[in-house]
Protein backbone atom coordinates (compact mmCIF):
# COMPACT_ATOMS: atom_id res chain seq x y z
CA UNK A 1 0.00 0.00 0.00
CA UNK A 2 2.47 2.81 -0.82
CA UNK A 3 0.29 5.00 -3.04
CA UNK A 4 -0.86 8.04 -1.56
CA UNK A 5 -3.70 8.30 0.66
CA UNK A 6 -7.20 9.99 -1.37
CA UNK A 7 -7.54 13.42 0.35
CA UNK A 8 -11.39 13.08 0.09
CA UNK A 9 -11.22 9.60 1.18
CA UNK A 10 -11.15 8.46 4.69
CA UNK A 11 -7.97 6.38 5.55
CA UNK A 12 -9.89 3.16 6.53
CA UNK A 13 -13.59 1.92 6.00
CA UNK A 14 -16.07 -0.48 6.58
CA UNK A 15 -19.23 -0.71 4.60
CA UNK A 16 -22.13 -3.06 6.01
CA UNK A 17 -19.78 -5.94 7.60
CA UNK A 18 -21.35 -9.07 8.50
CA UNK A 19 -19.35 -12.13 10.12
CA UNK A 20 -20.89 -15.32 11.10
CA UNK A 21 -20.29 -19.05 12.58
CA UNK A 22 -21.36 -21.74 12.54
CA UNK A 23 -21.62 -23.64 16.22
CA UNK A 24 -23.60 -27.01 16.58
CA UNK A 25 -26.74 -26.78 14.70
CA UNK A 26 -26.64 -22.40 14.31
CA UNK A 27 -25.34 -19.93 12.99
CA UNK A 28 -24.23 -16.90 15.37
CA UNK A 29 -24.24 -13.52 13.84
CA UNK A 30 -21.36 -11.88 15.69
CA UNK A 31 -21.56 -8.61 13.09
CA UNK A 32 -24.93 -7.74 11.59
CA UNK A 33 -24.16 -4.81 9.12
CA UNK A 34 -21.00 -3.24 10.90
CA UNK A 35 -20.80 0.77 9.23
CA UNK A 36 -16.95 2.15 10.65
CA UNK A 37 -15.03 5.07 9.17
CA UNK A 38 -11.47 6.28 10.11
CA UNK A 39 -9.62 9.01 8.88
CA UNK A 40 -5.81 9.82 8.23
CA UNK A 41 -4.08 10.46 11.29
CA UNK A 42 -7.69 10.43 13.36
CA UNK A 43 -7.99 8.11 16.71
CA UNK A 44 -11.04 5.53 17.41
CA UNK A 45 -11.90 3.49 20.44
CA UNK A 46 -14.04 0.34 20.33
CA UNK A 47 -15.56 -0.78 23.82
CA UNK A 48 -18.19 -3.46 24.22
CA UNK A 49 -18.98 -6.75 26.34
CA UNK A 50 -16.38 -9.81 26.00
CA UNK A 51 -17.82 -11.99 23.16
CA UNK A 52 -19.20 -8.72 21.22
CA UNK A 53 -16.84 -9.59 18.32
CA UNK A 54 -14.61 -6.28 19.09
CA UNK A 55 -11.73 -8.32 18.31
CA UNK A 56 -13.17 -9.87 15.26
CA UNK A 57 -14.01 -6.15 13.86
CA UNK A 58 -10.78 -5.59 14.50
CA UNK A 59 -9.25 -8.63 12.67
CA UNK A 60 -11.51 -7.74 9.30
CA UNK A 61 -10.63 -4.49 9.38
CA UNK A 62 -6.84 -5.25 9.39
CA UNK A 63 -7.07 -8.31 7.20
CA UNK A 64 -6.41 -11.44 9.77
CA UNK A 65 -10.15 -12.17 8.49
CA UNK A 66 -12.25 -11.89 6.47
CA UNK A 67 -16.40 -10.85 6.90
CA UNK A 68 -18.96 -13.39 6.04
CA UNK A 69 -20.10 -10.51 3.72
CA UNK A 70 -19.54 -6.19 3.49
CA UNK A 71 -16.57 -4.43 2.54
CA UNK A 72 -13.60 -3.30 3.52
CA UNK A 73 -11.61 -0.05 2.28
CA UNK A 74 -8.55 0.92 2.74
CA UNK A 75 -7.00 4.19 1.27
CA UNK A 76 -10.60 3.98 -0.66
CA UNK A 77 -9.14 0.27 -1.87
CA UNK A 78 -11.27 -2.87 -1.59
CA UNK A 79 -9.51 -5.26 0.85
CA UNK A 80 -11.30 -8.23 -1.82
CA UNK A 81 -11.94 -11.28 0.26
CA UNK A 82 -11.25 -13.72 -3.09
CA UNK A 83 -7.33 -11.29 -3.07
CA UNK A 84 -4.94 -12.87 -0.75
CA UNK A 85 -2.29 -10.99 -1.95
CA UNK A 86 -4.00 -7.54 -1.61
CA UNK A 87 -4.76 -8.18 2.18
CA UNK A 88 -1.24 -9.41 3.00
CA UNK A 89 0.15 -6.37 1.52
CA UNK A 90 -1.93 -4.23 3.05
CA UNK A 91 -1.44 -6.46 6.73
CA UNK A 92 2.29 -6.38 5.92
CA UNK A 93 3.23 -2.03 4.68
CA UNK A 94 -0.28 -0.42 5.80
CA UNK A 95 -0.94 -2.17 9.01
CA UNK A 96 0.25 -1.88 12.92
CA UNK A 97 -0.68 -4.73 15.42
CA UNK A 98 -0.31 -4.78 18.99
CA UNK A 99 -2.28 -7.40 20.77
CA UNK A 100 -3.15 -7.74 24.70
CA UNK A 101 -0.39 -10.43 24.58
CA UNK A 102 3.02 -9.43 23.44
CA UNK A 103 3.92 -12.27 21.17
CA UNK A 104 7.47 -11.59 21.00
CA UNK A 105 9.92 -13.86 19.42
CA UNK A 106 11.34 -15.31 22.91
CA UNK A 107 15.01 -16.09 20.75
CA UNK A 108 15.15 -12.41 19.49
CA UNK A 109 16.57 -10.00 21.83
CA UNK A 110 14.27 -6.36 22.25
CA UNK A 111 15.91 -4.77 18.97
CA UNK A 112 15.81 -7.83 16.81
CA UNK A 113 11.93 -8.32 17.61
CA UNK A 114 11.37 -4.27 16.47
CA UNK A 115 13.56 -5.71 13.24
CA UNK A 116 11.46 -8.18 12.34
CA UNK A 117 8.57 -6.56 10.78
CA UNK A 118 11.40 -5.40 8.18
CA UNK A 119 12.80 -8.14 7.64
CA UNK A 120 9.42 -9.62 6.30
CA UNK A 121 9.72 -6.98 3.40
CA UNK A 122 13.36 -7.21 2.82
CA UNK A 123 16.97 -6.52 3.88
CA UNK A 124 17.56 -4.09 6.87
CA UNK A 125 18.86 -0.93 6.06
CA UNK A 126 21.20 1.16 8.30
CA UNK A 127 18.52 3.51 8.34
CA UNK A 128 15.88 0.85 9.88
CA UNK A 129 18.21 -0.08 12.58
CA UNK A 130 18.99 3.55 13.91
CA UNK A 131 14.68 3.80 13.91
CA UNK A 132 14.36 0.48 15.55
CA UNK A 133 17.22 2.17 18.56
CA UNK A 134 15.39 5.67 18.05
CA UNK A 135 12.08 3.87 19.10
CA UNK A 136 13.88 1.46 22.09
CA UNK A 137 15.21 4.87 23.23
CA UNK A 138 11.38 6.73 23.73
CA UNK A 139 9.84 3.67 25.02
CA UNK A 140 12.98 3.94 27.60
CA UNK A 141 14.19 0.96 26.89
CA UNK A 142 17.58 2.37 25.26
CA UNK A 143 19.87 0.20 27.60
CA UNK A 144 17.43 -3.00 26.85
CA UNK A 145 17.88 -3.61 23.73
CA UNK A 146 19.88 -6.14 23.86
CA UNK A 147 17.59 -8.17 26.58
CA UNK A 148 15.63 -11.49 25.31
CA UNK A 149 11.67 -11.30 26.42
CA UNK A 150 12.14 -12.92 29.34
CA UNK A 151 14.65 -10.86 30.80
CA UNK A 152 11.87 -7.70 30.41
CA UNK A 153 9.21 -7.01 33.02
CA UNK A 154 5.68 -7.52 31.29
CA UNK A 155 5.40 -3.57 31.07
CA UNK A 156 8.99 -3.76 28.94
CA UNK A 157 7.49 -6.45 26.85
CA UNK A 158 4.25 -4.31 25.99
CA UNK A 159 6.89 -1.30 25.29
CA UNK A 160 8.37 -2.96 22.76
CA UNK A 161 5.64 -4.58 20.72
CA UNK A 162 3.79 -1.21 21.08
CA UNK A 163 6.93 -0.12 19.01
CA UNK A 164 7.04 -2.61 16.42
CA UNK A 165 3.84 -1.72 15.48
CA UNK A 166 5.09 1.11 14.17
CA UNK A 167 8.48 -0.03 12.76
CA UNK A 168 7.32 -0.17 9.30
CA UNK A 169 5.53 3.40 8.84
CA UNK A 170 2.02 1.67 8.70
CA UNK A 171 -1.30 3.64 7.94
CA UNK A 172 -3.10 2.52 10.78
CA UNK A 173 -2.12 1.08 13.98
CA UNK A 174 -4.55 -1.50 15.11
CA UNK A 175 -4.72 -2.50 19.18
CA UNK A 176 -6.91 -5.09 20.85
CA UNK A 177 -6.92 -4.61 24.55
CA UNK A 178 -3.32 -3.71 24.69
CA UNK A 179 -2.54 -3.09 28.26
CA UNK A 180 -5.55 -5.78 29.37
CA UNK A 181 -3.10 -7.78 31.32
CA UNK A 182 -0.91 -4.59 33.11
CA UNK A 183 -1.70 -3.03 36.35
CA UNK A 184 -3.83 0.53 35.96
CA UNK A 185 -0.78 2.06 36.29
CA UNK A 186 1.64 0.73 34.22
CA UNK A 187 -1.45 0.52 31.71
CA UNK A 188 -1.96 4.04 31.81
CA UNK A 189 1.82 4.99 31.44
CA UNK A 190 1.61 2.34 27.88
CA UNK A 191 -1.76 4.76 27.11
CA UNK A 192 0.73 7.42 27.13
CA UNK A 193 3.17 6.00 24.58
CA UNK A 194 0.70 4.53 22.52
CA UNK A 195 -0.86 7.93 21.95
CA UNK A 196 2.26 9.81 21.58
CA UNK A 197 3.63 7.56 19.30
CA UNK A 198 0.27 7.41 17.23
CA UNK A 199 0.90 11.77 17.11
CA UNK A 200 4.36 11.18 16.06
CA UNK A 201 3.95 8.85 13.27
CA UNK A 202 0.60 10.81 12.09
CA UNK A 203 -1.02 7.31 11.25
CA UNK A 204 -4.63 6.33 12.70
CA UNK A 205 -5.40 4.21 15.66
CA UNK A 206 -8.47 2.01 16.41
CA UNK A 207 -8.72 0.77 20.01
CA UNK A 208 -10.45 -2.41 21.25
CA UNK A 209 -10.52 -2.13 25.00
CA UNK A 210 -12.56 -1.97 28.24
CA UNK A 211 -10.53 0.39 29.87
CA UNK A 212 -13.22 3.58 29.62
CA UNK A 213 -10.56 6.03 30.12
CA UNK A 214 -8.13 4.36 27.67
CA UNK A 215 -11.09 4.55 25.36
CA UNK A 216 -12.04 8.56 26.43
CA UNK A 217 -8.64 9.42 24.64
CA UNK A 218 -10.10 8.53 21.35
CA UNK A 219 -11.78 11.49 18.64
CA UNK A 220 -14.44 8.93 18.05
CA UNK A 221 -15.38 6.78 20.97
CA UNK A 222 -17.55 3.83 19.71
CA UNK A 223 -19.24 0.70 21.72
CA UNK A 224 -20.61 -2.93 20.07
CA UNK A 225 -23.85 -3.43 20.47
CA UNK A 226 -25.87 -6.58 19.04
CA UNK A 227 -23.58 -7.08 16.64
CA UNK A 228 -23.46 -3.07 15.42
CA UNK A 229 -21.70 -0.35 16.23
CA UNK A 230 -23.50 2.90 17.97
CA UNK A 231 -21.90 6.21 19.39
CA UNK A 232 -20.42 5.83 22.92
CA UNK A 233 -23.38 7.74 25.16
CA UNK A 234 -22.78 11.39 25.74
CA UNK A 235 -20.28 11.01 22.74
CA UNK A 236 -20.81 12.17 18.84
CA UNK A 237 -18.71 10.12 16.22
Amino acid sequence: MSEPLKADGPLLEAKGLWKSFRRAESTVDVLRGVDFRLESGSTASITGRSGSGKSTLLNILGGLDMPSSGQVLAEGRPLATDDRVARERWRARGVGFVFQFHFLLPDFTALENLLVPVRSLGPVAAADRQRALTFLDHMGLADRGHHLPGELSGGEQQRVAVARAFMNRPRVVLADEPFGNLDDEIGARLGDLLFALHRQENVGLVLVTHDQSLAARADCRWRLEDGLLVAAEGVRA
